[in-house]
């Protein structure tokens, strides 16, 4: 085992960098097993040295990702040398690979950056659907009034287990270690006011303002709920109404907290938590006002969004942290989304959290 982890820390930065992230970055759960396995059992020094190479919170993810790993015998540890051997034998040739494909992604680098750019300025001349004078689009989608319905608490102050605001933010961080406890259903009201709750609704019930800023007050969200650990629901998909404050049941999956896990390049923390909230995003409600420079109102609306999260879970001893590594195509099939008109843009889960964490 130390020979092989010896071999993976002596490698250049750029090479153990790409095996790594081979390793992480994709959803092949033998080679993530055969890699944690190796760091395992390897000994401590060696250990020690591969932790000072990739920093602390690399210390602290490899960590959390051991102390899940089941059993093993002998058979098992070979069969993961075998397999680290094999990659490190073809990581010469991927590294070949990249290294051509890095001069495309280096043009689209610089594309992209036009996406976070304003272009207003041209704005004027632009022939947007509100101009035309179509209807203008709600901002919740319609639902099955046969389908189950539950009410939420209107929330209130005294929910706030830390009501100083200076000190959320000062606290505020990214927590990925949850207790087994179950939110309320009051925790869970709150956290959906803070993100999405509305203040105003206007006359037609298809806009309103809420306690996030959007662009033009458009609101392009839809929020999913995956219920794990939610007291007075079952588990199982949930969609919130907030121009009703409730939560329509959806469906139940089978293997949800797997199924998410693998969604998210297995990042095991997301399903051992109470909920996840999956934002997912109906472009067409900002583009009908905004057509191209849509793209920009999205971007910044969803940062609106989470850290709303963070420091309304900061405020009732909740963690959370937000998520953007993702499989797209594995998120939208989760939700039974087109992935063209409605697609998954951010997820976070949360959970309660340790006294000793808070």
């Amino acid at each position: 085992m130390s020979r092989i982890l010896h071999k993976i820390i002596t490698l250049e930065p750029l090479a153990r960098n790409m095996f790594l992230a081979e390793i992480f970055e994709s959803n092949n759960k033998v080679n993530r097993v055969s890699f944690l396995l190796i760091l395992k059992y390897a000994d401590e020094e060696i250990k020690e040295e591969f932790y000072q190479r990739i920093g602390e919170d690399g210390r602290y993810f490899f960590q959390e990702e051991i102390e899940r790993l089941e059993a093993t015998d002998k058979e098992e540890l070979h069969a993961a040398e075998q397999v680290m051997s094999r990659m490190l034998e073809n990581l010469e040739q991927k590294i070949t690979l990249g290294e051509k494909d890095a001069v495309n992604f280096s043009k689209q680098v610089k594309e992209y950056r036009n996406i976070m750019k304003s272009g207003f300025v041209h704005f004027s001349h632009v022939i947007t659907d509100q101009r035309r004078g179509i209807e203008i689009p709600s901002t919740q989608k319609v639902y099955d009034t046969n389908a189950e319905i539950t009410d939420l608490p209107f929330p209130d102050e005294s929910i706030l287990k830390k009501p100083n605001i200076f000190k959320c933010i000062k606290e505020r961080k990214s927590r990925r270690k949850y207790t087994e406890e179950s939110l309320t259903l009051a925790d869970l009201s709150y956290l959906l006011w803070a993100t999405q709750g509305i203040r105003e609704v206007s006359k037609n019930r298809k806009g309103s303002l809420r306690n996030v800023p959007s662009g033009g007050a458009k609101h392009p969200f839809e929020t999913y709920l995956t219920i794990r650990r939610v007291e007075s629901l079952k588990q199982g998909v949930y969609r919130y109404l907030p121009f009703d404050h409730k939560l329509v049941y959806l469906f139940a999956v089978d293997e949800m907290a797997e199924r998410l896990t693998e969604a998210t390049f297995r990042q095991s923390f997301i399903g051992e938590s109470a909920v996840i909230f999956i934002w997912s995003v109906i472009p067409y409600r900002c583009e009908w006002r905004y057509a191209i420079e849509a793209k920009k109102i999205i971007l910044q609306d969803s940062g609106h969004l989470c850290q709303n999260l963070y420091l309304a879970c900061e405020s009732i001893s909740c963690g959370t942290v937000a998520i953007g590594a993702y499989h797209q195509e594995l998120m939208d099939e989760f939700l039974q989304l087109d992935g063209e008109d409605e697609f998954v843009v951010y997820l976070a889960p949360v959970g309660k959290i340790s006294p000793e964490e808070k």
